[in-house]
């Protein structure tokens, strides 16, 4: 990737792991593929039957990417084509392995659906309309609003849609209309139709102002809004109606979505992970071991350390190699949603490889393998959804939690969460942020929070941090905190134990935290047992309370002990703000906007090549019409090869808005050279020329635009 910047540009070195280098992978793949391609050449070229054409022109013309296409068509035979199709369904398997895949159902349904409700009066079959496109490609729209019989206007429908894909604008409109009067249902182009093509009469034919003035007066301002720009929070002046073509250049980005970087890196990706899979094996009814821990650091900054666990120590599949040693090659994700909203914030993804020899897979055969990672959530309400999938099996398990990091207030003491663990060690000062479970510069080996087994004559022991603000002022004083822990069996009356104790403000960090624990026995029968803690601070007349539930068995029914992999990227995904970016996203969820740009220009100025920070950025300016914030921002991270057309046009208008004209220009006829077959691209460029008046090449780069646009 390379970072242009005021015509200068810097190398941006691309990350590699355990997994081994991406790029490499990437570039074996290209070879690959380019010399199935000289050998396909060669080959007496067949024509397809009436059902491979099918599938390639009706079922999956929407998602297939060209890479893919291409490979289809060499194909020599029936029995590779029928495995390239089931293939090509496995890597967008949501659930890799299952039986049941419920992304290509979807499709599938879609289309019967597109095909019922959009082929009437469209002259064609509903998934190849306009609506049938758009509807195959992103479902059902959040929201729709139908204008039927609105005074002086043409029939038209508003599609919402938010969250969709992190190529698309967060939140935006499709605007259908029935331009021929034959139901037939076209989209809308705010630049290409205008308002007044939404009017019927000729009061308003070639009229702008007029057929915005028609639509507001028969259906409000807001659909007179989004007859000007299809993006939310894009400004538009109604008294000047003027609109802008990055509502074409989003419509393009729709149509190719399967054609745009994001989506083929992806794609790609899955198609080298399935080509690791040695077996087909898949196992059913398994779950993971999840234990969820909020941390706070010592300068106050929140996150989440997490641990998935296998039930068995059978359930990781190992592989013999080449060289008699033994592998395994696995794949974490971790998809983080806005509880409140249901929106999706991010994706974290791992791959985990390794290989080693016998004698270190006798001292692991027998232990749970656990894996463990950290997520920068700041103060919010989340659910989490885990997928763990074993390459070597076909296999994945899947899970979700709901969690919440709590905020404190300025004279609040609470427990955020109760961490029973197996041991504790201190730990390298340099390794301890980066160290999931490390609390205080000890590293703790956690037991589950959610499947907690003892034996019923177990000590055991527990950490927990105490949070509060920092600049509570109990903290200056000589006080001591009120600390209550409780054991007991709920089904057993009287059974309850308390132990009291006290911690003393001062020893809480900076950030306002203060770690803490006590070593507890179980002296009851087997059953189950709720651990209580109660902290009571200076002043305070409740206290605040965190909960533990574990069950003690007969010491013969312990699960076995777990063999840790720590997440071996954290420190570079610091290094690299992907953290800070992660968080910036999280606190946009919330609409905590201020706090979120902070976090996004941080990361963006570690790290000028992340575009989606970049992109997020230059939408929240870009709404308030601060222009000047966006050239701020282009002239302290530039911009890249990647950086999509809607974020290139925004940064070029803002430049222009600022008087910088050349530059906007400059940004935006790169982009055109390097991304040559992007109809956005073009369209983006021509938006920009007739900014600044110059309608002869608006004119050509637009055609060039459309000739290029995936057809229907």
């Amino acid at each position: 990737m390379r970072v242009f910047h005021h015509k200068t540009c810097r190398g941006i070195s691309l990350k590699s792991g355990a997994s081994g280098s991406y790029l490499g992978r990437t570039l074996l793949l290209a070879i690959i593929v380019a010399l199935a391609a000289t050998a396909g050449f060669a080959q007496k070229k067949e024509k397809l039957a009436k059902n491979y054409r099918e599938w390639l022109e009706r079922d999956v013309v929407y998602i297939i990417t060209k890479e893919e296409r291409d490979r289809f068509m060499r194909l020599p035979t029936d029995e590779a084509r029928d495995k390239f199709i089931n293939d090509f369904w496995e890597v967008r398997n949501p659930v890799p392995g299952s039986q049941v895949n419920a992304y290509k159902e979807e499709i599938y349904q879609r289309i019967a659906f597109a095909d019922s409700r959009f082929a009437v009066g469209s002259g064609t079959d509903g998934w190849r309309t306009d609506r049938g496109h758009v509807y195959i490609t992103l479902g059902a729209p959040q929201s729709k609003q139908t204008y039927r019989n609105a005074a002086n206007l043409r029939p038209f429908e508003i599609w919402f849609y938010a969250n969709v894909s992190p190529i698309l604008p967060q939140a935006f409109y499709v605007l259908f209309y029935d331009r021929d009067n034959t139901n037939d249902y076209v989209i809308y182009s705010p630049y290409n139709d205008g308002p007044d093509k939404l009017t019927t009469g000729v009061e308003a034919i070639n009229d702008p102002l007029a057929g915005l003035s028609m639509i507001q007066n028969s259906v409000g301002g807001e659909v007179a809004r989004i007859s000007l720009s299809l993006i939310v929070g894009e400004p538009v002046d109604t008294s000047n109606p003027r609109p802008s073509l990055a509502s074409d250049v989003m419509i393009m980005e729709l149509k190719g979505l399967a054609e745009q970087p994001r989506y083929r890196d992806d794609i790609r990706r899955k198609w080298m992970n399935k080509e690791q899979v040695t077996s087909s094996m898949i196992l059913q009814g398994h779950n993971l071991d999840i234990i969820l821990l909020p941390v706070r650091d010592e300068h106050g900054v929140t996150r989440l350390d997490y641990s998935l666990g296998l039930r068995s120590p059978s359930d990781l599949s190992v592989t013999p190699t080449k060289d008699d040693r033994l592998a395994y090659s696995l794949h974490i994700r971790v998809q983080v949603f806005n509880r409140d909203t249901n929106k999706l914030i991010f994706i974290t993804q791992k791959d985990l490889h390794d290989i080693f020899d016998k004698d270190r897979y006798r001292d692991i055969k027998d232990k749970i393998f656990t894996y463990e990672g950290m997520l920068p959530l700041p103060p919010g309400n989340y659910r989490l959804a885990f997928q763990f999938t074993d390459w070597s099996k076909n296999v994945s398990y899947q899970t979700e939690r709901e969690v919440s990091i709590p905020k404190t207030e300025t004279t609040q003491f609470l427990v955020p969460g109760i961490l029973p663990f197996a041991s504790a060690e201190e730990v390298d000062p340099v390794a301890a942020p980066v160290l999931p479970f490390t609390l205080a510069g000890v590293h703790f080996v956690p037991l589950s929070t959610s499947n907690l087994v003892l034996g019923s004559q177990q000590k055991f022991q527990v950490a927990y941090q105490i949070w509060t603000a920092p600049n509570n002022p109990a903290l200056g004083q000589e006080k001591n905190l009120q600390i209550e822990y409780g054991v007991g069996q709920p089904a057993v009356p009287g059974s309850a134990k308390t132990i009291k104790d006290e911690a003393s403000v001062r020893q809480f960090d900076s950030g306002g935290s203060l770690v803490t624990g006590k070593k507890l026995a179980l002296e009851g029968s087997y059953g189950n047992y709720i651990l209580t803690v109660a902290v009571t601070g200076p002043g305070s007349a409740a206290p605040s309370f965190a909960k533990l539930n574990f069950n003690a068995v007969d010491p013969a029914g312990l699960p076995p002990a777990p063999w840790i992999v720590v997440d071996s990227t954290i420190r570079d995904d610091m290094e690299k703000s992907i953290f800070d970016r992660d968080r910036g996203l999280c606190y946009m969820s919330q609409g905590l906007d201020s706090e979120g740009r902070g976090w996004l220009r941080r990361a963006l100025s570690a790290n000028h090549g992340d575009d989606l920070a970049r992109g997020r950025l230059v939408d929240a300016y870009f709404s308030k019409q601060d222009y000047a914030a966006v050239a701020a921002l282009y002239k302290d991270a530039g911009v890249t090869d990647e950086t999509d057309a809607s974020t290139l046009l925004k940064i070029a208008t803002s430049l222009r808005k600022v008087g910088n004209q050349r530059d906007g220009q400059s940004i935006l006829e790169r982009g055109v050279a390097v991304h040559e077959g992007d109809s956005a691209m073009y369209m983006a460029l021509g938006d920009f020329y007739n900014q600044i008046g110059d309608a002869e090449k608006a004119a050509a780069v637009i055609k060039k635009g459309k000739s290029l646009s995936v057809p229907n």
